[in-house]
């Protein structure tokens, strides 16, 4: 798997956290950065949507280390960063019917959640950057095709409210924290 190698550095200086690393777009990244030599990935997993059998494989790679904590918790995020260059946050409560269910609980993980990786990436001496998994959920009702960020709609659930709360929470700390 992954023939193609998408990047041009050296992994091996390079220490990853991906959350949400236990689902499975996490454990594919997981997968990529193992096999071309990352230095160090961390998984921040509840598994409360991801599998322990996602990771399995990397369980016994030296350079992958797997911590079962919840967003919810800054210190968990902070612990979860320590020596880390790089974060691909993929961790969030997806699913619209299961947000709309249950909007609280939605909200708690994808935008508290959310709000604390953010401090703790502020916080943190080594991250170097933060990418975020953003949903196409965000444009709503925009009826304009392609889908561009200038034309975003209303939100059409709670879980479309929660990724366009990060998007505006991702603005906010670059302008006002640089990070």
């Amino acid at each position: 798997m992954y023939k193609t190698k998408y990047h041009t550095q050296d992994l091996s200086e390079y220490q990853f956290l991906i959350t949400g690393g236990a689902g499975f777009i996490g454990s594919n990244l997981v997968e990529y950065l193992l096999k071309y030599g990352a230095k160090k990935v961390r998984v921040l997993d509840d598994l409360s949507n991801g599998y322990i059998e996602n990771i399995q494989e990397f369980m016994d790679n030296p350079s992958f280390e797997f911590l079962e904590g919840d967003i919810r918790d800054l210190d968990t995020c902070k612990k979860a960063m320590e020596g880390i260059d790089y974060v691909s946050h993929q961790a969030a409560l997806g699913s619209v019917p299961r947000s709309i269910d249950n909007p609280i609980t939605t909200n708690e993980v994808n935008v508290s959640g959310y709000l604390n990786m953010l401090v703790a990436q502020k916080d943190s001496p080594t991250v170097k950057r933060l990418v975020y998994a953003a949903s196409s959920s965000t444009y709503g009702d925009s009826k304009s095709l392609p889908k561009v960020e200038d034309a975003i709609g209303n939100p059409l659930s709670p879980y479309a409210v929660t990724k366009l709360v990060n998007e505006l929470y991702a603005d906010v700390f670059y302008k006002t924290y640089q990070s």
